[in-house]
C-alpha cells in the first residue's frame, strides 16, 4: 500500500448525501400551494377589475368572491391537516414576527380571510333582499383585502426559498413565479366565470389580459427552472424533466394562450382553464417533492 493510500480517509457512506432532513411535506402541501394561488389570484384579479370598472366587471366579480372563499376554506383545510398536530393550528397566531415568512404569511392569510368573508356575507344579504349594501362598504372591504391577499400569494414561495433544503434554497424566483402564477390563474378563472355566466363584454375584455399573463408567467418559470436546474438534474431523470417542462410550461402556459388566441367560446376557455390549472399543479408538485428525491448516481 502506498503512503498516499495509507493516509487517505475512508469514504463515508454519507459523502454524497445532503446534511438536511427533508420535511414531512407531501401531497397536501402541493394542494395547499395550488389552492393558495387560486384563491388569492382570483380575489386579486376580481377585486382589481371590480374597483377599476365596476359597471363591466362587478357582475362577474360577484360570482368570483364566493368561489375564492370556498377555495380558501379548502386551502386552510389542507394547511391544517398537514400540521403534525392539526388541533394546535391556532398556535401559529400566538406570535407575530414580520421577519419570519411563516409568521407573516400566516397572519396575511388570516387577515385576507376576514374581508373576503365579509364581502361574500354582504352579497348574500343583498341577494336575499334583507338590506341594501352600500357600494362604499363593498369597496372598502375590497381595498382592505388587497394587501393581505397579495402577501398570502407571495409568502409561500419566499418560505420555501429561505429554507436549507436542496433546490429550494436556490429558488430565489420561486416567490415571483408563485405570485405571477396566482394572478394568471385568477385571470383565467375569472374569464371562465364570465364566459359561463354569459357576460360577453367582460369576457372579451379579460381574454387578451389572460393571454398576456399566460405568456408573461413563463418568464419567472424559466428563471426558476434555471435556478433549480442542478438540483433537478441530480434527482430527476432527463425524461422526467422534459415531461415536467412540457406540462408546466407548454401545457400550463403556452398552450392555453394559444387556445384563447383561437377564440373565446366556452369550450376553448374551459379547456384553457383546465390546462393552466393542471400545469400550475405539476410545477408545484415537482418543486415540493424535490428534497424527497434520492440523488441519481447512475
Amino acid at each position: 500500500m502506498t503512503t498516499a493510500a495509507a493516509h487517505r480517509p475512508p469514504t463515508s457512506p454519507y459523502a454524497d448525501r445532503e446534511p438536511t432532513k427533508p420535511p414531512d411535506w407531501h401531497g397536501l402541501v402541493v394542494w395547499d400551494l395550488f389552492f393558495n394561488a387560486v384563491t388569492t389570484g382570483l380575489f386579486l384579479v376580481a377585486a382589481s377589475c371590480d374597483l377599476a370598472r365596476p359597471g363591466l366587471f362587478a357582475p362577474v366579480a360577484a360570482w368570483a368572491y364566493p368561489v375564492a372563499l370556498v377555495v380558501l376554506l379548502v386551502d386552510l383545510l389542507c394547511l391544517v391537516l398537514d400540521l403534525g398536530d392539526p388541533l394546535r393550528f391556532h398556535h401559529m397566531l400566538r406570535v407575530f414576527k414580520p421577519s419570519s415568512p411563516m409568521s407573516l404569511g400566516t397572519w396575511c392569510l388570516t387577515a385576507y380571510s376576514f374581508p373576503l368573508t365579509a364581502v361574500v356575507a354582504l352579497q348574500v344579504v343583498g341577494w336575499l333582499g334583507w338590506a341594501d349594501v352600500p357600494r362604499g362598504l363593498h369597496v372598502g372591504l375590497l381595498v382592505v383585502g388587497l394587501l393581505p391577499a397579495l402577501g398570502s400569494g407571495v409568502y409561500k414561495g419566499v418560505l420555501f426559498s429561505t429554507s436549507s433544503q436542496p433546490g429550494w434554497r436556490d429558488a430565489r424566483w420561486l416567490g415571483a413565479y408563485h405570485a405571477a402564477s396566482a394572478v394568471t390563474l385568477g385571470a383565467v378563472g375569472l374569464l371562465a366565470l364570465a364566459t359561463v355566466a354569459g357576460h360577453g363584454d367582460a369576457a372579451a375584455a379579460l381574454r387578451p389580459a389572460a393571454m398576456a399573463l399566460l405568456v408573461l408567467a413563463a418568464i419567472p418559470l424559466a428563471f426558476l427552472g434555471g435556478e433549480l436546474g442542478p438540483a433537478l438534474e441530480r434527482r430527476y431523470h432527463r425524461s422526467e424533466l422534459w415531461l415536467a417542462v412540457a406540462l408546466s410550461g407548454g401545457l400550463g402556459l403556452l398552450f392555453p394562450a394559444c387556445l384563447l388566441a383561437v377564440g373565446g367560446g366556452s369550450g376553448l376557455v374551459t379547456a384553457a382553464e383546465a390546462c393552466a390549472f393542471a400545469g400550475a399543479w405539476v410545477a408545484r408538485s415537482v418543486i415540493v417533492k424535490l428534497p424527497h428525491r434520492h440523488v441519481i448516481t447512475g
